[in-house]
């Protein structure tokens, strides 16, 4: 995958397609597994009603357990395939973890199309940015996020949360 591809005037390595075809994969993946499989409704309820699920017989720790691990392992590909592309370095993680705190505000929690639509807002956001005024590309992903706060408090794509009586 090495080499560069022209679109338009920009310039992209392959292997900047290459992690976006990953990731889409995965993506894809994670929202089959989660909407058209079983055991990923039996998730999706232990998520929304945990004391429901228990009642119900799912075995509610075997699946925070296997939530964990997919988790983990999805983010040991992340690391793996993006370490090549950026630099490592100590504490590098708080920046990971700042621009995923924004993607999931801004698509809303729990949802997989807002997730890949907070990754875009944030990721063209960041890139203008970074390229008109780089002195304040963290405010400008915080000033995006607040706003999304500010018009739908659950995100983008978010559900409300149901009330319970």
């Amino acid at each position: 995958m090495l080499g560069r591809s022209q679109v338009g005037p920009l310039t992209f390595s392959n292997y900047d397609f290459g992690v976006i075809l990953i990731a889409a994969l995965i993506g894809l993946g994670l929202w089959w597994g989660l909407n058209r499989t079983r055991r990923g409704k039996l998730l999706l309820a232990v998520i929304h009603d945990r004391e429901m699920s228990v009642a119900l017989g799912i075995d509610v720790r075997a699946y925070f357990l296997l939530t964990f691990i997919i988790g983990s392992v999805l983010g040991c590909i992340a690391g793996a395939v993006t370490a090549p592309a950026i630099s490592v370095a100590p504490g590098i993680g708080v920046e990971v973890i700042v621009l995923a705190f924004a993607v999931v505000v801004i698509g809303g929690l729990g949802s997989v199309g807002g997730a890949l639509a907070g990754a875009l807002i944030v990721g063209f956001s960041r890139a203008t940015a970074v390229h008109l005024l780089p002195q304040v590309e963290l405010f400008v992903i915080f000033g995006v996020m607040s706003l999304v706060l500010v018009v739908r408090p659950q995100g983008l794509f978010g559900r409300a949360p149901p009330r319970k009586i």
